[in-house]
């Protein structure tokens, strides 16, 4: 399979993906990554970037006490992915035209010293009915979980 790499938002991170999928983005928002076709998944990614409190630094360990309990809550374990990023993988039931399906998530908790954090939310989806192929998630997960971050703020370039 070839892939190629996605440099989103001017290098705030980037990742790969199949090298055939088409890529859509929002002005102000996120990103939609996907196949051609029909019947076929949609990864999607945004990035948030916020200011933590002014009066101590952050580290992971404490983003992860604030910020984990919706992962927690689907069953997610907290893997850390360097020593300024964690990533929690998990599933969560959603809704599409009025019909069950499963989200399968990915959020990336990441320090951007001294007092800022930055949240990567993947998310992918496929079409009601339509079973997720197992080398298909195999390669999201292996790549997602590669996912080069940025330790700048804006725009890295």
């Amino acid at each position: 399979m070839l892939f190629k790499t996605i440099n989103y938002r001017g290098g705030v991170l980037r990742f790969r993906i199949p090298s055939e999928w088409a890529e859509e983005y929002e002005d102000a928002g996120g990103g939609m990554f996907y196949e051609p076709g029909d019947d076929t998944g949609t990864l999607r990614v945004n990035v948030t970037t916020m200011e933590g409190p002014q009066d101590k630094n952050l580290n992971v360990d404490g983003l992860v006490r604030q910020f984990s309990s919706a992962p927690e809550f689907f069953g997610a374990i907290p893997v850390r992915l360097r020593d300024d990023a964690i990533i929690f993988r998990y599933d969560m039931p959603g809704e599409e035209s009025g019909r069950t399906i499963t989200v399968h998530c990915w959020s990336i908790l990441q320090v951007v010293a001294p007092r800022n954090f930055r949240h990567v939310l993947f998310t992918y989806t496929l079409p009601p009915d339509t079973p997720p192929c197992a080398a298909e998630m195999d390669v999201l997960d292996r790549e997602i979980a590669a996912v080069q971050l940025s330790s700048k703020l804006g725009r890295v370039m």
